[in-house]
């Protein structure tokens, strides 16, 4: 990914060596901000492969709900928001419209938070909702696009922070999805352990379809809990140094 997106940086501004192109990183002052942007973009839509939301709908969700009144989420790497934004709309269905609950969600990017706070998308964007779901959360802005309306809004807040460090704790349900695939192997255990600390201590980590735990030693800290949807639960058990 990362070098895909090196690749198509050193296109736009018709450099095709390497070497040439790390000397405009150090001498261009614009340049390395236009590179960091271009890592974070993340192309989503609401209820991205719908099978995992429909087990979070089906089977997580009321198993936490039995335990608490008040459920808290957190979407870490949200980009521009579909993915809080449908955590919000799966809470709302599932728990009801007097439910408790709220949806931190953070990015490493300040222009995605930005884009994401909006709540505006296309047609394209919201194709994997029913029209019975647009009509309840969203508004037509009549030109192909939707704003998600102010009672979904309300619950999410949105945050510029960096995964490993921005303070999220006892969150019942993590997601974190088609981020890790930019991450190293030293990297993700950093991730992982963050993210066990994040739990309370029988909640519930999603990650991306082309994501995995294999090889991370931190893994010991979850259990899979549904293979196929990348859903892992929490546990007491320690990483061994």
């Amino acid at each position: 990914f990362l070098g895909r997106r090196i690749s198509a940086r050193m296109r736009s501004v018709g450099v095709v060596d390497g070497s040439e192109y790390a000397k405009m990183l150090a001498s261009d002052a614009v340049e390395p901000t236009l590179l960091f942007k271009s890592f974070s973009i993340n192309v989503t839509e609401f209820y991205r492969d719908l099978f995992v939301w429909q087990l979070i709908s089906s089977k997580i969700i009321p198993e936490i709900a039995k335990k608490r009144t008040t459920l808290k989420v957190w979407s870490a790497g949200c980009a521009s928001g579909e993915e809080p934004y449908s955590l919000a709309i799966l809470l709302r269905e599932a728990l009801g419209q007097r439910s408790k609950f709220s949806v931190i969600a953070t990015d490493i990017s300040a222009e995605a938070i930005t884009r994401a706070k909006k709540g505006q998308y296309l047609t394209q964007n919201i194709k994997n909702l029913t029209p019975n779901l647009v009509s309840k959360y969203l508004v037509s802005n009549g030109n192909d696009s939707y704003t998600v309306n102010d009672s979904i809004k309300e619950t999410v807040t949105f945050e510029q922070g960096d995964i490993l460090s921005y303070p999220v704790d006892k969150a019942d349900l993590i997601t974190c999805r088609n981020v890790l695939i930019y991450y190293d192997k030293p990297a993700q255990e950093l991730v992982f352990k963050r993210f066990h600390k994040s739990l309370v201590s029988d909640g519930y980590l999603v990650i991306g379809q082309d994501e995995t735990m294999m090889g991370v030693e931190s893994s010991k800290l979850f259990s899979c809990a549904f293979a196929r949807e990348r859903i892992y639960k929490n546990t007491t058990s320690e990483v061994r140094q």
